[in-house]
């Protein structure tokens, strides 16, 4: 099976759709999204709407939450926090009651699917070094783990050894890793933040024991104009340019 995932699309309807215009000619039997569908963007309602049809796992994200009232917004940064009062505003009823039927997390084997981490993934903890990487080997049982959250692909590998390291490559093969364990980031649609604009996300297919990233370029100018019309900080505004 060849499923294609995304995450962190904060409503880029842009990037969304190039996204998934890529993923059709990708032979991808299903798509799955790892969360924060809402947020930063301008078309919160079109996002959900487009998620809600084409995958059938999607899972809840931090700024989902937060949009619905499931998650205060003390912990947010400013920019985020205004983001999240105008989608609140802006979201239609059946948008919102989507993002609040969505769970945390969903084990495929030998899959394990949460939008932030495996230990506690109602918490929205972050993974930014191996050391965290190192405690979340221990809360998910499955070869790989699939999260979204940081905005910045990465593949962790914990081999046969025990040994912890960051894969080099935007692909792997799991056969030339065997006997080891995987917690793969998938990057964002919407928001990449590794110095890169383009809209990232992953396929992996089961069949071939592979992953691979993909990246997408989208119409950023128009996503701006948006996000202006509609009074989004201009810190957010200006780092999709920059992926960051």
């Amino acid at each position: 099976m060849r499923v294609a995932f995304i995450s962190d699309i904060h409503a880029n309807l842009e990037a969304l759709e190039a996204v998934l215009k890529d993923i059709d000619g990708q032979r991808v039997d299903e798509v799955i999204c790892l969360g924060d569908i809402v947020g930063y963007g301008a078309n919160p309602n079109e996002c959900v709407e487009i998620v809600s049809k084409r995958c059938p796992v999607t899972l809840l994200g931090n700024h989902d939450a937060a949009a619905v009232d499931l998650l205060s917004t003390q912990n947010f940064n400013i920019h985020a926090k205004i983001a999240i009062e105008w989608t609140s505003k802006n979201l239609k009823k059946e948008s919102g009651q989507f993002l609040k039927s969505l769970p945390y997390k969903s084990l495929r084997p030998p899959m394990t699917l949460v939008h932030a981490t495996p230990y506690e993934p109602n918490m929205w903890y972050y993974i930014t070094s191996l050391e965290e990487a190192a405690f979340n080997f221990q809360f998910f049982d499955t070869q790989i783990c699939f999260i979204g959250h940081t905005h910045i692909p990465i593949i962790i590998v914990l081999d046969k050894n025990k040994e912890l390291y960051v894969h080099q490559d935007s692909s792997i093969r799991l056969s030339d890793v065997e006997g080891a364990r995987l917690l793969i980031n998938i990057g964002s649609v919407g928001q990449p933040r590794d110095r890169n604009p383009k809209s990232c996300y992953g396929i992996f297919d089961s069949d071939e024991g592979t992953f691979f990233y993909r990246r997408v370029a989208y119409n950023i100018e128009k996503s701006q104009m948006k996000m202006k019309r509609s009074r989004m900080p201009e810190f957010l505004i200006s780092r999709l340019e920059d992926g960051r």
